[in-house]
């Protein structure tokens, strides 16, 4: 068995000379993310989730005839130096859900493009509303041989919990029971989610819904696997084998543009105690929801309740997020210690002293152990790394 970090939610911003994701960079292209942001960033596994519009899939097809891709046979595709591309598919459901369909092949991809067809707009773009309800996308997902994954469930533009229903199983009845996995979103974290009943039947994926090269990674999942591959993927995620999710680590909630509930008519962010659904300067109920807001309103329980074996929620924040680290101390960390995951999980106090100086190390070793403080985000706007730390 084998340790994989993988961030399985990024966006490619133009394939095969055509936009694909519009709010994504253009510079962040598949080759630039397999064969450079991937390995600056550590990561081993890489979720494209584009891969199921037609200049993407055009793309990815020319790599594996060029020899830049080799198939595995189990699943997936592997690059040259080792980089594992996970192939999904993000689509927003008839309800305005947003849904990942993880996919082992190019047969499957095929089929997924011929079903949406008929049920999507504009095959070249990502993320395209279709004519197809949520049931209807897992029975695909099932018939495909994919994985299906609810995305950024808890946050209130397109996420389940946050803009549609308290509950899968109130939603969805018996079909509920087929939802194995379930991504986290950047405003929530585990203990934020087990506290609602239902949370404990899945496993939860913490990725970076990336449309930049710098925010790969600000996400991502330990996992424990035989080799890279599809189907030690799928393993992984229902636990099977052996396979497991060994460990999330996520951006601290506090640091999510919808963690807290929004006014946009007064321009504020709430800090009255959970759920403000009423503005309490100017009695507006127009508020953009929270996600801790959110999940108060519908949580079974005020504190966590974790089934057995639920991987541990590690607080991270990407290292230019950190006082002191600017391109060029960020590009010295790099060069002489490898990626970013290896400078936030592994690297010594000394050696990133030596490199960024004490205050940066001593933020480092900090996170490993817990939370940095921060000023909560809300509408829209990232939460911050409170300015006094990094004088500590």
């Amino acid at each position: 068995m084998r340790s994989v970090y993988a961030d399985l939610h990024v966006h490619i911003g133009r394939a095969s000379g055509r936009p694909v994701k519009i709010t994504a960079s253009r510079s962040l292209t598949l080759a630039n993310l397999l064969n450079e942001t991937a390995l600056r960033k550590g990561l081993n596994m890489v979720g494209i989730v584009d891969a199921g519009t037609t200049p993407v899939l055009a793309e990815l097809e020319k790599m594996v005839e060029q020899g830049q891709l080799d198939i595995h046979r189990r699943g997936g595709f592997i690059t040259r130096q080792g980089v594992m591309l996970l192939a999904g598919c993000e689509v927003e459901s008839r309800e305005g859900v947003h849904i990942i369909i993880y996919l082992p092949d190019l047969d499957s991809l095929h089929k997924y493009q011929k079903y949406m067809r008929t049920r999507v707009k504009n095959m070249e773009l990502s993320t395209q509303r279709c004519k197809a309800g949520i049931r209807e996308l897992l029975n695909l997902s099932h018939v495909l041989g994919g994985v299906f994954c609810p995305a950024h469930a808890f946050t209130p533009h397109k996420g389940f919990y946050g803009m549609l229903s308290a509950s899968f199983q109130s939603y969805l009845g018996r079909d509920a029971s087929q939802i194995r996995v379930l991504e986290l979103g950047l405003s929530a974290d585990t203990d934020m989610a087990d506290t609602i009943n239902e949370t404990r039947h899945f496993t939860f994926l913490s990725n970076s819904d990336a449309h930049s090269a710098d925010n790969v990674g600000r996400e991502y999942n330990l996992l424990r696997l035989a080799e890279l591959s599809f189907e030690e993927f799928r393993q992984a995620v229902y636990g099977q084998e052996g396979r497991r999710v060994m460990a999330n680590y996520g951006m601290d909630p506090l640091m999510g543009k919808y963690h807290r509930s929004y006014c946009p008519q007064c321009d504020l962010i709430m800090q009255e105690e959970p759920p403000v659904v009423i503005c309490p300067v100017c009695g507006s109920d127009k508020l953009v929801m929270g996600v801790y807001d959110r999940i108060v309103q519908i949580q079974d329980h005020p504190e966590p309740v974790h089934p057995v074996g639920r991987p541990p929620y590690h607080y991270r924040v990407p290292l230019t997020s950190l006082p002191g680290v600017g391109p060029s101390t960020y590009q010295k960390l790099i060069r002489f210690l490898g990626n970013e995951i290896e400078v936030i999980e592994k690297a010594s106090f000394d050696d990133i002293a030596r490199i960024a100086g004490e205050k940066v190390a001593a933020l480092v070793i900090q996170m490993r152990a817990g939370r940095i403080p921060i000023t909560p985000g809300g509408g829209g706007v990232y939460g911050k790394i409170q300015a006094h730390n990094s004088d500590q």
